[in-house]
């Protein structure tokens, strides 16, 4: 039961109890009117061969927005939601049109009943959801093995997400990437953006440990604003340098659990030892007058109101001028989200 995500039209949920109303969400999808461009010349295919590939585009479409949806009420502590309501709006504009899909509903808590069972049962299967599970079967499979990606494949898997793959699929895409195969990593990459982040965070960090060039993964999961607080924040206890390569990544949301533990970043990179000194030496060879300076892990003496020295760019504890451009920006982050998330 835990796991179980119910998505209703209605206002109430059978076999439920409604335990907290939280929020009305919405979430909407704009798409250039150019992935129908070829719809008035195909007008006369409309209702043969060309029907499905527009449906397809509409259900991806519709998809897209029912998944950010959800993510949504996820973020928030909701397990439901209710009266789920979609809308198809054009916006028209200098000569511009867009295609907009809207879809918005109650995020609430729900407790569901032993009796209650949402699953829905068929007495038959189509032709064409038969052909489309043994093209999913057909795909994965050849994922598995290694094969390189394909467009048709890649566009199959966005339209129709197959999370058993999700982890060859993410390992493809630093393989790609380290090949310098950016068209295949591209596919990838739009790919794993259909699938949820919760299902994403956790199994990216895992694979941290085990990926020779851990950069790679560290750019997806800045593309797919994969931050995930409580795993860096493990990352900086061990190692701060390495850390701090994971602090410009974005998240889609931030809660108050999620800002706590970001202020624990924060307090680690602040109570770091110093790994350089500030000492009293000659000012100069021929010089008897002495003076504060300011010396560096390697050695290097600087003056004593320099934050960086000016040979190796560290500063007194070891971090470089660039690791504390990052650390200045997410702190900054920090404090702002501190105070939107108290007003």
């Amino acid at each position: 039961m835990k796991d179980r995500f119910t998505i209703s039209t209605t206002n109430n949920l059978e076999n439920c109890t409604i335990k907290q109303y939280i929020d009305v969400i919405c979430s909407n999808i704009v798409v250039g009117t150019n992935i129908f461009s070829d719809f008035a010349a195909s007008f006369s295919d409309f209702f043969g061969g060309k029907s499905d590939s527009y449906r397809r585009k509409l259900e991806y479409i519709y998809n897209e927005s029912l998944k950010e949806l959800k993510n949504k009420a996820i973020k928030v502590g909701a397990n439901a939601i209710i009266g789920f309501k979609v809308d198809f709006d054009e916006i028209s504009g200098k000569d511009k049109s867009m295609f907009m899909v809207s879809v918005s509903g109650t995020a609430c808590k729900v407790e569901y009943s032993s009796n209650f069972n949402g699953e829905i049962k068929a007495d038959t299967v189509s032709q064409a959801d038969l052909d489309k599970e043994l093209k999913k079967r057909f795909i994965s499979k050849r994922l598995k093995e290694q094969a390189r990606i394909k467009e048709d494949w890649a566009q199959f898997l966005i339209e129709n997400p197959e999370d058993s793959i999700a982890q060859e699929l993410t390992a493809s895409y630093v393989k790609y990437m380290s090949e310098s195969d950016e068209d295949a990593a591209k596919m990838v990459e739009n790919i794993l953006r259909t699938y949820p982040k919760y299902m994403m965070v956790p199994m990216v960090y895992n694979l941290l440990p085990d990926v020779s060039k851990k950069e790679l993964l560290i750019a997806l999961i800045e593309k797919c604003n994969l931050f995930d607080a409580s795993s860096i924040l493990n990352i900086c206890k061990d190692d701060i340098h390495e850390g701090i390569k994971y602090l410009s990544a974005k998240s889609d949301y931030y809660d108050v659990q999620e800002i706590k533990l970001m202020k624990e970043i924060c307090d680690i990179y602040d109570h770091l030892p110093d790994t350089g000194k500030i000492e009293r030496v000659k000012s100069g060879v021929f010089s008897k007058k002495e003076e504060d300076k300011f010396i560096c892990e390697h050695g290097h003496k600087n003056p004593l109101d320099s934050r960086f020295c000016s040979s190796c760019q560290v500063d007194i504890k070891g971090i470089s001028r660039n690791e504390a451009a990052v650390m200045d920006a997410f702190k900054e982050k920090v404090e702002v989200l501190s105070e939107m998330i108290s007003r």
